[in-house]
C-alpha cells in the first residue's frame, strides 16, 4: 500500500516533520517494499492555503494514509473528501513511523488537532505543540474537542465551537460535498483492522471494535457527501459561492483558501462562478460570514 509521511529531509532516516502543509518534504512510501519517492514540498512558502494544496497533492499521488505531526481543519477536510486516512501525533525517524504503521500501532484522527494556519511562522524543526497527542496505540492521545455549535447552510454541521476561533470545530466537512473530488472505487475509511490484516499482524478485539466504529462513522460522512453530490447532479444545478458585499471586509482569506482560484479580492471578494467548485472552504473561513453557497 502507498502512504505519505511528512519529513524534515529526503530520506527514511530523517525525522517526521510536525507540520503538514509546510513540511520540507513528503515521502511517498510503498509499505510492502519500502521503496519511496521524496517530494520537496512546493507549498512551503506560499502565503495561504498550504494545507489545502498539499492535501490535494497527496490525493493526486494516490496515497491511502498520511502520517504527520499535526493537521489543520482545511487539509483535514480535503482528506475526508478524498477518503484518505490521517494519522497525527507521529514523531521520530520516518522509517520507525512506517514500521509502527504496518504493525497497526496508530489510530486515524477523527478531527484536526491544530487550528487553521498552524505552522505559518514556525520553524521546520518545531516539535509537536504542548497538549497534542503523541505516537501511541489506538485509544491514546487526546487532541482538541470539536465544538457542537450551530451549523449554517451547506452543512457546516460541526459548528465553529471549541474555543479555537475560526480554525477549529468545523469537523470533517459534513455536507460539504459540492464539487469534491469523487472518491475512486469507494474510498476506504482506513480502519486499523484493515491495515493490520494487510500487514500480517493482529490487534485485540477492543482495538478492532473501536476501529470499525470509526470506519463506520467515516463511511456515513462519505455517504452524506455522495448523496449531496448525486442530488446536485440530478437537479442539473451547481453550487457556487456568493458574497454579501455589505458584510465583506476584503480581508483576502477566502482568496487564500480557494483551491480553484475562483475568488479575487478588489475592495471586496469577487467570485468567478465558472471556476467555483462549491467546495465551501471560503464559507468556513470567512470571519464575517459574508460568503454563502447557493444553487445556480
Amino acid at each position: 500500500m502507498k502512504i505519505a509521511v511528512t519529513s524534515t529531509g529526503p530520506t527514511l532516516d530523517d525525522n517526521v516533520e510536525a507540520r503538514f502543509g509546510r513540511c520540507p518534504y513528503f515521502l511517498i512510501i510503498d509499505t510492502d517494499t519500502m521503496q519511496y519517492e521524496a517530494i520537496e514540498n512546493p507549498n512551503i512558502a506560499i502565503g495561504g492555503g498550504a494545507g489545502i494544496q498539499s492535501a490535494q497533492l497527496m490525493s493526486e499521488k494516490g496515497v491511502i494514509a498520511v502520517l504527520t505531526g499535526n493537521c489543520g481543519p482545511n487539509a483535514f477536510n480535503v482528506f475526508g473528501q478524498a477518503g484518505i486516512q490521517v494519522i497525527v501525533g507521529v514523531n521520530g525517524p520516518v522509517r520507525n513511523a512506517v514500521e509502527q504503521f504496518k504493525r497497526g500501532a496508530f489510530s486515524s484522527a477523527s478531527q484536526p488537532n491544530v487550528a487553521s494556519h498552524f505552522g505559518v511562522n514556525t520553524s521546520p524543526a518545531d516539535p509537536t505543540p504542548t497538549g497534542q497527542p503523541t505516537t501511541g496505540p489506538l485509544g491514546q492521545g487526546g487532541g482538541m474537542g470539536l465544538g457542537m455549535g450551530g451549523g449554517r447552510d451547506m452543512g457546516r454541521g460541526m459548528g465553529r465551537g471549541g474555543g479555537m476561533g475560526r480554525g477549529m470545530g468545523r469537523g470533517g466537512g459534513m455536507g460539504r460535498g459540492m464539487g469534491m473530488r469523487a472518491p475512486i472505487g469507494m474510498p476506504s475509511a482506513g480502519s486499523v483492522a484493515d491495515f493490520s490484516q494487510k500487514a500480517g499482524t493482529q490487534i485485540n478485539p477492543e482495538q478492532e471494535l473501536a476501529a470499525l466504529k470509526q470506519q463506520a462513522e467515516l463511511l456515513e460522512q462519505q455517504k452524506h457527501q455522495l448523496n449531496d453530490r448525486i442530488r446536485q447532479l440530478e437537479s442539473g444545478r451547481k453550487a457556487v459561492a456568493v458574497v454579501d458585499f455589505g458584510k465583506c471586509a476584503g480581508c483576502g482569506i477566502c482568496e487564500d483558501v480557494c483551491p480553484a482560484n475562483a475568488i479575487k479580492v478588489n475592495g471586496h471578494a469577487l467570485v468567478q462562478p465558472e471556476l467555483c467548485t462549491g467546495c465551501g472552504l471560503c464559507v468556513g473561513e470567512c470571519p464575517n460570514n459574508a460568503v454563502i453557497l447557493t444553487q445556480k
